[in-house]
């Protein structure tokens, strides 16, 4: 097992858990994007085991280190590393929030612009096309967005999504960034629009029933 320090990217709800997407950062430079994922069901982490020894979670921006016992990639997962339950996490700084715009990129799509879901707008890569893909992190910029809260129809319960514009393609996708997710949930069924700019980090999915599903992973404000 080692330490290894990483920049935190999201901290964002998935299958039973959490996962934290991450950059790998040597001190200096960044490196490649991680996925830090725990020995539970499905690689979930437990909201314990993303906390520092103060019990603050991991949040966007955060400089920390943690023990990677493994590469576990699923491709096209290609990120995946598995995390130690010990030692606990460690903040080690702070990354320039005015430094964040450089990390992003544009790339000419979302891995694949072919389907979508009922409720989602290209937010799904089939799994043939899936496998071929080298990575499944993007973190690009947004200058607004609308955030869409609706109701599911059997269970009642709030699903918060989000529509932007990427190199004049709408998507929409679902947010599952844990703070802003549970705070919109909070708001009446609409939308609601938001005009601060803002880096995205963008999730492909494990594979499911409807191929892989790209979401939202977090909203980091590019101005304080």
């Amino acid at each position: 097992m080692e330490l290894k320090q990483f920049l935190c990217l999201a901290r964002y709800e998935a299958r039973g858990g959490f996962r934290v997407a991450a950059m790998r950062f040597d001190g200096e430079r960044l490196g490649p994007w991680a996925r830090l994922m725990g020995h539970g069901k499905g690689g979930a982490l437990h909201l314990n085991e993303v906390r520092y020894r103060n019990k603050s979670p991991a949040r966007p921006l955060d400089l920390f280190l943690a023990p990677i016992e493994a590469a576990v990639p699923n491709p096209p997962q290609t990120e995946n590393l598995l995390v130690g339950q010990r030692p606990r996490w460690r903040k080690t700084g702070d990354y320039p929030r005015e430094l964040l715009g450089d990390l992003c990129s544009s790339p000419l799509m979302l891995w694949s612009d072919k389907t979508s879901t009922k409720a989602g707008l290209y937010d799904r890569v089939l799994a043939p096309e899936a496998m071929e893909l080298e990575s499944s992190l993007l973190l690009i910029e947004l200058d607004q967005y609308i955030v869409d809260v609706t109701r599911r129809p059997v269970s009642d319960e709030k699903v918060v999504r989000m529509r932007f514009s990427h190199l004049e393609r709408e998507y929409r996708l679902q947010l599952c960034e844990d703070v802003v997710r549970r705070r919109y949930a909070r708001h009446s069924p609409g939308e609601y629009e938001v005009t601060r700019p803002a880096a995205a980090c963008i999730t492909l999915g494990p594979p499911g029933k409807q191929g892989r599903i790209k979401r939202v992973a977090s909203l980091i404000p590019l101005e304080a």
